[in-house]
């Protein structure tokens, strides 16, 4: 048999299509079996055959080699198909087949190449309504070629060509001259619209880029034929002499990304590689979503991709970007290692480590291979930047693979990009069609973005006059004028260059502050402007998205999300500064849902009796959001421990998830700890220093006491808690009145009730804490709290109980007779929305500035600040209180002033200054007639500012003051300055001699010193402790106690160079260290995992279907499944179900073992058996003359020619989707030969899960019998072989 017999269909008087292209197509398989059939059946089903098969199995353990043997018999040497071993690679496969197979002759075809091409049956030219033929950009233009060309036509085992996908290749190999390899475009084997590739590249990070969005969608947008870099494996038409000249695939790249380097290779010989979009396939990329196992290589599908792409990039780049690849690599693997650990995904993160060693150890096999590529690269090479993704396009990608590594996101309502959505109708004419105002409609449908810009404008409305140069400071609020830097030092520094020196553990908020400022390119003032003038629309969105399992209706959401916003506190915590309440604000909603979950209140009672329980992802968010609240508001732990008990002794007394009695104890229980144990422990030692202290639970952020009024009883009741920048009180009554109506809603009455019940213990909180002072961390007399964060929770579980009674009230009440319930809740209705409406529109129009405004920072005079910054580094005393006198509140004040975060670190009793320190100011301030200038500048202070309104307690005291020199006086404060002995940080004293000033730094102390009299002394003004050390030319000097508190060294009479430094703590920095990692282990712990994208080539709804299915499922042989079998609720143990699709027509043969296929890829193939396949994108736009006759028939499975039949008459054009030329023109097409007859019922084929039962009708005698259906682009084959009717086989 030679390879011409199989053309006896083809004569001089008619030859195929583009006669003068021969074709060799290789199919190559492995473990194919399940896709193997369509793939057959799309090659032998062209309707311009190939010349040649050549298949190639690669140690196959399935029924692919018999399936290659018995459908291409006819095509085959009688020894069948070539065997490979199960580790030879595609590439290796095809270059064996090649190598084994001759040229095909032109001499030898059964027909003649007309050198002028003129089809004599058509009496026209052979253009085939190409419409490349006249004009193409690409061709280099030159007379009509008749030259013979051979091609290798690539097919996987789990690709399917369409009716006419060669032909198109043709089409466009024949009118492009300089295309040595033309690729198809690519759709999913599950979803037949869904785009996988149009033509391919590779960025420069390594990433394979098709230039596609996720489950985009074909609606011809990519149909142009087009050069591009390369074309997938899948499909690929490439010239049987390029191939060879350049070595066909790389033998380093047995699996994954051969197809890129290749057709790379081909571009830089000066070939050109194009995309035919007009010919398709379906490609079901088996290896790649780890559908079937790989055994040529790695068994982790991303680590052979990933060594692929190293190599590939590091093999062809141009020898000037080598360095900066191989570094961008290196990189770029470190950080998407970094992003999956962080996605909870080890493995894919050790993959990416993996696939770069596997080829950086293999380094000089790069370096050949990169002076093999040089031997073939032409000097008009085509691979230049035009063929590379542009480097916005990666960088877009790169931040959307950062979210969908980090599961962040939902899914897309839109069909894309481009805005598509699927238009009804019937299903042969169903398109997809551009939707209008699509953006609109979007927002429509989702009000959350409506939502945050309404709150938004509403914002920047109020705090028109926040905006600005200058600091954002006032009220609660310090400017943050030393930026990331000063915030974090303040914070992991065990020694704080604040007030006399202080050793007091940092609040933990500084940290988050910094990482957010860095993110901000160190703008530190610019974080705290975004997080107040943010906290209102944020706090909306936070409350709309967590509201959603909860409410249905989403005008009631966007209701309760913006009187949330709104709350009195809310607003008030931003006119007064207070950071904290304002974080608490937008952390509080989604903290609330985590909790709620991590009790099991969203598991029902039916789901819980089946072992459902939630998992411990809720717990850790839970820890993770609660300890960030904690670290701004510590009242807000103190709130959680009671909320946790409660949910505790319920559920031990009534049930729940968990179970009730001893059960609920061991599975909530331990819950319960951990989410109240962590975070204590995450924000240690300055939790533990706030329990010791209870009344520090009720500060937060920023200085403590009052801005403005204090809170009435009333306030307190209507969630509103007094102060600055509230609205007034009645606002709020709209909220309790809804509230307190959805009491009166029976069916959900729990729900209710337990928001009522956070509800209540948010106001007595409120009470107790608005009845309260507290003395501040920095010290001095107490202050008043603000009841704000506890009126925040408060007002969060009423608005909850309110929407819960309001969800679907509508219908509630137009259901039943008129009387005074419909007057009533239009009442309640009315109060409701004026609550968000009239509080909005107050803020707007009052503004958020009070206390808080924009300016310089202004605590002491400019010539004091700048004083302050020289070498002397002078302090001042900044006294204030009541204008009685009676609370004298003071501060020492290094710089220009105090910064966010020192007010918590002023004085620290640790350091045995607080009593020295006081009893100088009570001195000063009595008037007692001691050297008070003296013990001034022995703590430093060079300047003393009394602020209003004790400015006249304390004049004429101060004027009579040796030492102390009235400076200045203004309305808003009065300045003395200390004379006498400098008032320095470092001085050298000796008996007799006059003070030496010595310069120094913000921390340590590095100058020259002159020589002097014995007995000298380095007195510096902070508290002695060990950790200072001093060394005069590199001696160490002996460390002193002056004055009782002050540290000092005795210096020798010799002068020298002169260092002094403070040592850090090195427990102190390794717990910082930890507390970072143990930080970051939470937050891993509460993202979501790495989503999975090998599923993406299926349809959504069947994958989230097929979820929801395996979730509900409990696992065969599990403890669950024993137990609902003991209760009845199952089959007996160890039996099997019938799965959902099991049996049905077009259902997935039985899987090899060890390689099941999943449960969203059954129902897939199940959704396609189920709906006839039209494409409507493909049309045939003018008849093949040279196409076979549907009528003449031949069986599938030999070549043209080999059945009896006829001639080969003209076909009519047609512009219909596949109309008389499309695929449901030739469902008569193969009536011959019966697939069934020659494999009736033979199981180990696979064949019959592929008999066609669904589209008969019941059949009775007598009855006529309508033709078979026939659908060759079926794809699962459930029409691609006839049935006859009656058989039921």
């Amino acid at each position: 048999m030679t390879v011409y017999s199989h053309q006896s269909g083809f004569t001089a008087a008619r030859p195929p299509a583009y006669p003068r292209h021969l074709v060799t197509a290789v199919i190559v398989s492995h473990d194919g079996a399940r896709w193997l059939p369509q793939a057959m059946a799309g090659l032998l089903g062209q309707d311009r055959q190939v010349q040649r098969v050549l298949a190639v199995d690669t140690g196959s353990t399935d029924d692919s080699p018999q399936l290659l043997a018995d459908t291409l018999a006819d095509w085959l040497p009688d020894s069948g198909p070539l065997i490979l071993g199960r580790r030879a690679g595609f590439g290796t496969a095809v270059a064996e087949a090649v190598l084994n197979s001759p040229p095909l002759r032109a001499e030898d075809l059964p027909y003649r190449l007309d050198p002028s091409g003129y089809d004599p049956v058509t009496g026209g030219w052979d253009d085939f309504g190409d419409p490349l033929a006249q004009e193409d950009d690409l061709v280099r233009g030159g007379p009509r070629e008749t030259q013979p060309v051979e091609w290798l036509w690539l097919l996987h085992d789990d690709c399917e060509p369409q009716t006419d996908a060669l032909r198109r290749l043709l089409q466009v190999a024949d009118s492009t001259p300089s295309a040595a390899v033309v690729g198809p475009k690519l759709r999913s084997w599950y979803d037949r619209r869904q785009l996988l590739e149009v033509g391919v590249t590779i960025a420069r990070s390594g990433r394979r880029w098709t230039g596609l969005d996720r489950r985009e969608q074909d609606q011809g947008q990519h149909d142009q034929v087009r050069p591009v870099l390369a074309v997938s494996s899948a499909g690929m038409l490439v010239r049987r002499d390029v191939f060879e000249e350049l070595g066909g695939f790389d033998k380093a790249l047995p699996l994954m990304r051969d197809d890129a380097d290749f057709c790379w290779r081909v571009n830089a010989a000066g070939h050109r590689v194009v995309i035919a979009p007009d010919a398709v396939l379906r490609h079901a990329e088996a290896a790649s979503r780890e559908r079937r196992a790989i055994d040529c290589g790695s068994s982790h599908p991303h680590r052979v991709d990933k060594a692929g792409a190293v190599y590939t990039l590091l093999a062809n780049c141009k020898g000037a970007l080598f360095p900066y690849v191989l570094l961008r690599l290196v990189l770029g693997t470190l950080l998407r290692a970094l992003i999956n650990l962080l996605g909870k995904d080890p493995r894919q993160a050790f993959d990416e480590l993996a696939g770069l060693g596997h080829e950086l150890v293999r380094f000089p096999r790069l370096l050949l291979a990169r002076k093999r590529r040089a031997r073939t690269r032409a000097a008009d090479a085509l691979d230049d930047r035009s063929l590379f993704p542009a480097p916005g396009a990666t960088t877009r990608l790169a931040v959307e693979g950062v979210v969908s590594s980090l599961g962040i996101g939902g899914g897309d309502d839109s069909g894309g990009r481009h805005g598509s959505a699927e238009a009804g109708g019937d299903e042969d004419s169903e398109d997809l069609v551009v939707e209008q105002f699509a953006l609109v409609k979007k927002l429509a449908r989702r009000p959350a973005p409506v939502l945050f810009a309404a709150l938004l404008v509403f914002a920047l409305v109020a705090c028109r006059s926040l905006l600005g140069s200058g600091e954002l400071f006032g009220g609660a609020l310090l400017p943050a004028a030393d930026g990331a830097r000063g915030l974090w030092s303040m914070y992991a520094d065990a020694w704080h260059p604040v007030g006399t020196g202080s050793t007091a553990a940092g609040p933990p908020y500084l940290g988050v502050l910094a990482v957010l400022s860095w993110m901000l390119f160190d703008h530190a003032d610019l974080a705290i402007t975004l997080l107040l003038v943010l906290t209102v629309p944020l706090s909306a969105v936070s409350a709309y998205l967590v509201s959603r399992p909860l409410l249905d209706s989403k005008l009631v959401r966007a209701w309760a999300s913006a009187t949330y916003a709104l709350l009195p506190a809310a607003t008030g915590a931003l006119a007064q500064g207070r950071i904290g309440t304002a974080v608490l604000a937008v952390l509080l909603p989604p903290l609330a849902r985590a909790a709620a979950i991590t009790a099991g209140l969203g598991i029902r009672d039916e789901s819980a009796a089946k072992g459902a329980r939630p998992g411990w992802r809720p717990v850790w968010m839970t820890v993770l959001l609660l300890a960030l609240a904690t670290a701004f508001v510590p009242l807000t732990w103190a709130l959680a421990v009671p909320l946790c008990l409660a949910t505790l002794v319920v559920a031990v007394v009534r049930g729940g998830a968990f179970g009730s009695g001893g059960a609920a104890l061991r599975g909530l229980g331990l819950r319960v700890l951990v989410v109240l144990a962590v975070p204590v422990a995450v924000l240690a030692p300055w939790s533990l220093k706030v329990l010791s202290h209870p009344q520090s639970l009720l500060l937060e952020a920023g200085l403590p006491g009052l801005n403005g009024g204090g809170a009435s009883a009333l306030g307190l009741v209507l969630v509103n808690p007094g102060g600055a920048g509230v609205p007034p009180v009645w606002l709020s009554a709209g909220v309790v009145l809804a509230a307190l109506a959805a009491l009166l809603r029976a069916d959900r009455r729990r729900a209710v009730l337990a928001a009522w019940g956070a509800a209540g213990a948010g106001m007595v909180f409120a009470v107790v804490v608005a009845g309260t002072s507290v003395t501040p961390a920095s010290g001095g007399p107490t202050v008043p709290a603000w009841a704000g964060p506890a009126s925040l929770i408060g007002g969060i579980a009423l608005l909850a109980a309110a929407a819960i009674g309001a969800d679907g009230a509508n219908a509630r009440v137009a259901g039943i007779a008129f009387g005074w319930r419909q007057p009533v809740a239009a009442l309640v209705v009315a109060a409701a929305v004026l609550a968000p409406l009239g509080t909005g529109l107050w803020w707007a129009v009052t503004g958020a500035d009070g206390p808080l405004h924009r300016g310089q920072m202004g605590q002491v005079p400019a010539f004091i600040a700048e004083e302050a910054g020289t070498t002397d580094r002078a302090r001042t005393l900044v006294v204030t209180g009541q204008a009685s006198g009676g609370a004298v509140r003071y501060t020492v004040v290094r710089g220009a002033g105090l910064t966010l975060g020192q007010a918590e670190s002023t004085v620290d009793p640790a350091t045995g200054t607080e009593d020295g320190l006081n009893k100088v100011v009570g001195s000063l301030l009595a008037g007692s007639g001691a050297d008070q200038a003296g013990a001034l500048s022995g703590y430093g202070i060079a300047y003393v500012v009394v602020e209003q309104p004790v400015i006249a307690t304390f004049k004429d005291v101060l004027d009579t003051t040796p030492g102390l020199v009235k400076a200045n006086q203004d309305g808003a404060a009065a300045l003395w300055q200390v004379n006498g002995t400098p008032a320095v940080r470092a001085v050298i004293t000796a008996p007799g001699a006059t003070p030496v000033v010595v310069p120094s730094g913000v921390r340590d102390l590095d100058t020259t010193v002159p020589a002097g009299a014995d007995g000298r002394v380095l007195r510096l003004a902070e508290p002695a402790a060990p950790q200072w050390k001093a060394t005069l030319d590199g001696t160490a000097l002996e460390p002193t106690t002056v004055d009782g508190w002050a540290q000092g060294f005795k210096l020798p009479s010799s002068g020298g160079k002169l260092a002094v430094t403070r040592e850090g703590s090195l427990v102190h920095t390794g717990w910082i260290w930890a507390q970072a990692l143990l930080g970051l282990t939470i937050l891993v712990l509460a993202l979501p995992g790495r989503r999975s994208h090998k599923d993406d080539d299926l349809p959504e709804e069947v994958v989230a279907a097929a979820q929801v299915a395996a979730a509900q499922a409990p696992a065969p042989g599990s403890r669950r499944a024993r137990r609902m079998a003991e209760r009845g609720e199952g089959g007996e143990p160890g039996a099997e179900e019938a799965g959902v699709y099991e049996g049905r027509p077009g259902a997935i043969p039985p899987q090899p073992a060890g390689e099941p296929a999943t449960g969203a890829v059954e129902a897939a193939a199940a959704v396609q058996e189920a709906e006839p396949y039209a494409d409507p994108y493909q049309t045939y736009q003018q008849a093949d003359p040279y196409s076979y006759d549907a009528s003449s028939g031949f069986g599938l499975g030999a070549p043209p020619g080999r059945q009896a039949g006829g001639g080969y008459p003209q076909q009519a054009p047609t512009t219909e989707p596949y109309g008389g030329q499309g695929y449901d023109g030739y469902q008569q097409a193969y009536p011959q030969q019966d697939y069934d007859q020659q494999y009736p019922q033979d199981p180990q084929y696979g064949y019959g899960a592929y008999q066609q039962t669904e589209h008969q009708q019941p059949w009775a005698p007598g009855q006529p019998q309508a033709e078979p259906y026939y659908d060759p682009n079926d794809p699962n084959g459930t029409g691609r072989y006839p049935h006859h009717h009656g058989s039921g086989s």
